[in-house]
């Protein structure tokens, strides 16, 4: 059961604690705990995440407002890329697009030019710099006005007592606000089964063990697609063991690059044992370190470091997995010996290829998906039984389909189906490869192939949570949303940090069960964690039009616009594949009363 609460309840709930929260600071800092401020002329009030001038207003979403914040507080100096995405999205693993987004959607609000910029500027290869001034008054006030008090100088790190008061202040605020906003969902889920990651689902006599991200050691940043694409690798084989339910990778990944307790990782994602290790790679020669942990102890159960070269990588993941099965005592089954025994390729280059075109697929982005396709086009040059290779592949044209990236939709789609197909005529024995074509099924509205097709991908890796989101999306264009629920909440809960889509999946559950402020939580919550996902959007801007809230729901469009897609109900109900009439009567009417035309 999910709990229905209305958005606006929700936003007078933040406002209230964040009075609370700020109510008893005003006196220590010694200002108005809620004084706007002023970026030029424009008044920003970042507890309503609203900026205006001469009665024009604009909505700012609250991770753009966050990197406005830290722009902010470092007044005319630069701000690195990773600096302003680890202040917005910690702990997150997002698009190289999403801070792009946020300073497009910025500038846009403040009517700045990228070329021309007064407000916001670009610092090729370093980062984004604020060069207006930031004042607790109009920029256009006189520079005798008491009033008038400028926070920071341009170029200038100092600032007055009052100045660093404000900003204190501000940064409390903006804290509060999104602290109050985090325990949001929490509140919400106090009643629900959908959100709690825990690993009920999983049988008592079956170990749970992460494969954390590998560290690269090396001097060169570039090679992280290897170290991840070994960690995933890793993961994959895992997963073919019955004995074993393995985290996938969207919940390990939250940890890379961080020194966490093993301790940390037990309580968040509950699991027994974790495999962590590292990898220099220099040239043709590499070294990789893992080892196996007792999470309830942190003792080092097996341990292992291969030296050598690229061209014994396959036997040494091999090793690995064959060790880490020994050392927990699991008996193999005749299937599990089976599934291990497959090898993806045996080209080191295609297999090095293959995994530059998996990092760059994780992007999602159009660029991304571009390079990704080149990459796994050379990887097939190189081995043309590269099963895995044609599977991804596939994905790439999915995707042009889904987003209108192709000129031709309809080859798209079919090139798609062709690369799937051909995946699983070279290895019958890849569940990734059946995701993608069940997926691609949902869009030829073939119904019971999506469904078969999902279904041999959990069979074929048990505890395969994107196996069970694909068969949870086919349910619910198949016009069973009830039973797409249940099949949905088990998919985050075999993965705990279940990425944005996931979230994104299961709003559209609840949109085709006409929990209109159910879908909107869920919405608004895969935004946060990656604001790029149009698709989030349009879903949202259908639900808030349904409940009433035009505004909203036009506000949603536009940010879509700003990203330069078309919209039209026309393509929209090409590429959201509904069977049930009546589900997609309630979708296309939300989105007509938002004010997209045909």
């Amino acid at each position: 059961m999910v709990v229905s609460v209305n958005t606006r309840i929700l936003e007078k709930i933040i406002v209230i604690n964040l009075q609370k929260n700020v109510a008893g600071m005003s006196e220590q800092w010694n200002i108005d705990a809620e004084t706007p401020f002023y970026v030029a002329d424009w008044l920003v009030d970042p507890t309503t995440c609203r900026i205006s001038k001469d009665g024009e207003q604009h909505k700012i979403e609250p991770k753009a407002m966050t990197v406005l914040f830290c722009l902010v507080q470092q007044q005319g100096q630069v701000i690195s890329r990773e600096v302003l995405e680890e202040k917005a999205w910690p702990d997150m693993v997002v698009g190289y697009d999403s801070l792009a987004s946020a300073i497009i959607k910025l500038r846009k609000a403040f009517g700045d030019n990228a070329k021309h910029p007064e407000v916001i500027e670009t610092v090729p290869k370093k980062g984004y710099r604020l060069i207006c001034p930031v004042s607790n008054g109009p920029a256009s006030q006189s520079p005798g006005d008491k009033n008038s008090h400028s926070i920071t100088g341009r170029g200038d790190s100092r600032s007055t007592p009052a100045a660093s008061n404000l900003s204190k202040t501000l940064l409390i605020i903006i804290v509060a606000a999104f602290a109050v906003a985090a325990l949001l969902p929490l509140y919400v889920s106090l009643t629900s089964e959908t959100v709690e990651p825990n690993n009920s689902l999983v049988p008592a006599d079956r170990l749970v063990i992460a494969v954390l991200p590998f560290k690269n050691l090396s001097d060169d940043k570039q090679q992280d697609y290897f170290s991840d694409g070994i960690t995933v690798d890793l993961i994959t084989d895992l997963s073919k063991v019955s004995g074993l339910s393995v985290i996938a990778r969207n919940s390990v990944f939250i940890f890379k690059n961080t020194d966490v307790d093993i301790r940390t990782v037990q309580r968040e994602l509950g699991v027994d044992y974790v495999v962590e290790g590292s990898i220099r790679k220099i040239g043709n020669q590499v070294r990789i370190s893992a080892r196996l942990i007792d999470a309830g102890t942190s003792i080092n159960i097996w341990a292992e470091r291969f030296d050598g070269t690229l061209d014994n990588i396959f036997t040494f993941q091999d090793a690995v997995t064959s060790k880490i099965i020994a050392a927990l005592s699991i008996n193999l089954t005749e299937q599990d010996k089976s599934r291990l025994a497959g090898k993806y390729t045996d080209s080191i280059e295609a297999y090095d290829h293959f995994l530059q075109g998996w990092q760059n697929l994780w992007l999602s982005t159009r660029e991304g998906m571009m390079n990704a396709r080149d990459d796994f086009n050379i990887a097939i040059a190189m081995d043309d039984q590269f099963a895995r290779a044609y599977g991804n592949l596939a994905l790439t044209y999915l995707y042009d389909y889904m987003h209108g990236w192709s000129d031709n939709d309809e080859l798209a789609l079919q090139k798609a189906h062709e690369y799937a197909d051909k995946a699983i005529s070279i290895d019958p024995n890849l569940p990734h490869v059946y995701e993608v074509k069940g997926f691609a099924d949902i869009f030829k509205r073939d119904y019971q192939q999506a469904l078969k097709h999902a279904q041999m991908a959990i069979d074929l890796s048990p505890n395969f949570a994107d196996g069970y989101a694909v068969l949870a999306i086919t349910l619910n264009y198949a016009g069973n949303p009830g039973q797409a629920d249940e099949v949905m909440r088990k998919a985050m809960r075999l993965n705990p940090r279940h990425p944005a889509i996931y979230k994104v999946i299961y709003g559209e559950i609840l949109f085709n069960q006409r929990d209109y402020n159910g879908a909107i939580e869920y919405f608004t919550e895969a935004l946060d964690m990656n604001p790029e996902i149009e698709e989030s959007r349009i879903w949202l801007a259908a639900a808030y039009a349904n409940i009433g809230d035009v505004d909203e729901a036009d506000w949603q469009l536009e940010q879509v616009k700003i990203n330069g897609r078309e919209l039209s109900l026309q393509r929209l109900e090409k590429v959201i594949p509904f069977k049930d009439p009546g589900q997609r009567k309630a979708f296309i009417d939300g989105l007509y009363k938002a004010g997209i035309e045909d």
